[in-house]
């Protein structure tokens, strides 16, 4: 069983949901960066080559001339922030899931294209903020560029973010896997539990 099924309902909805992390790096010399990044949850059994796995990662792409890169070769720990802003069933316009949930978009570009503002104001018309957040622990793993692996994660991320294409496919890009070790959860009362995975 994997470990994060042991999360609250509503913690990994938001992880499995949400288009955007903030992933936090820091470098040999403590100096942190954070960085909004387009992701994908693949729980362990969905890993390349792998049925048994109990780990959960959190996976994205990223150029290999950004600081964040380099933070993440000298130092694989890293923190990953998501915050569900609003109470909003798949808000994260233009994402699907890689179980196969699509994300509703309207059926021509220019529709999606000019709707997106107007669907975004009316859920927050519509919606109460829920004001949760999790921070997530990890420690990467790069995975190797010309790897098969490398090509199955770029297209599971393509799947669910149809509209980063152009950034995912990049000469000079790499995919991150984040392994999930624990997770820090606060609400709009201040309350924190914090849940971490034993280790085997």
């Amino acid at each position: 069983m994997a470990w994060t099924s042991t999360l609250p309902a509503h913690l990994l909805n938001l992880i499995k949901n949400s288009k955007y992390v903030h992933v936090a790096t820091c470098s040999k010399d403590c100096i942190p960066s954070v960085a909004l990044m387009n992701y994908i949850y693949v729980p362990g059994e969905k890993l390349f080559g792998q049925t048994d796995n109990k780990n959960d990662y959190i996976i994205f792409v990223t150029p290999q001339d950004t600081q964040k890169f380099n933070n993440i070769k000298e130092n694989p720990k890293v923190a990953l922030l998501f915050h569900d802003w609003i109470i909003a069933n798949n808000l994260s316009v233009g994402k699907e899931s890689i179980s196969g949930t699509p994300t509703p978009t309207p059926v021509s570009h220019d529709e999606q294209r000019q709707s997106k503002l107007l669907n975004l104001l009316q859920e927050l018309n519509q919606a109460e903020l829920n004001q949760m957040s999790a921070s997530i622990g990890g420690e990467t793993e790069i995975v190797n560029p010309e790897s098969d692996e490398s090509k199955y994660y770029k297209d599971l991320i393509l799947k669910a973010n149809p509209d980063a294409k152009a950034f995912i496919f990049e000469k000079n890009t790499a995919v991150v896997k984040v392994r999930i070790d624990n997770a820090r959860v606060s609400n709009n009362e201040n309350r924190t539990m914090f849940l971490s995975k034993e280790k085997n």
